[in-house]
């Protein structure tokens, strides 16, 4: 059985190989992932402001347009940030990297089992 040891900080290396594959990922979605839909859609959102502002008899046929153009957005910002994070934890677990404050509050449970 291998014997798992605990880290709580990259080696110098961990951190190239993990900043490299994270700029990899972050460049692909750059191009065709949630933040490139987002990217399309606040263009989009833009020009449809600015037509409104240029010719204001339009405003009320953009309208529901760039509300429902906020929403799409308000859900990718909420999907790219689950994405980024699940990354994190992935590399984290590969690199067997623990958060702190969960070794505190493991510690805390096992104490208490004991007693």
């Amino acid at each position: 059985m291998a014997l798992m040891t605990r880290k709580t900080e990259l080696s110098p290396l961990e951190v190239i190989v993990v900043e490299n594959t994270l700029g990899e990922e972050a460049r692909k979605d750059a191009r065709e992932g949630t933040l490139a839909r987002i990217q399309r859609l606040t263009r989009e959102r833009q020009k449809l402001y600015a037509l409104s502002a240029a010719h204001p008899f339009l405003a009320p046929a953009n309208g529901p347009r760039i509300r429902e153009i906020n929403a799409d957005i308000e859900l990718l910002w909420e999907t790219l940030r689950r994405e980024r994070a699940s990354r994190r934890v992935a590399i984290e677990r590969a690199l067997n990297v623990t958060n702190e404050d969960e070794d505190d509050h493991s510690e805390q449970e096992n104490s208490h089992d004991a007693a």
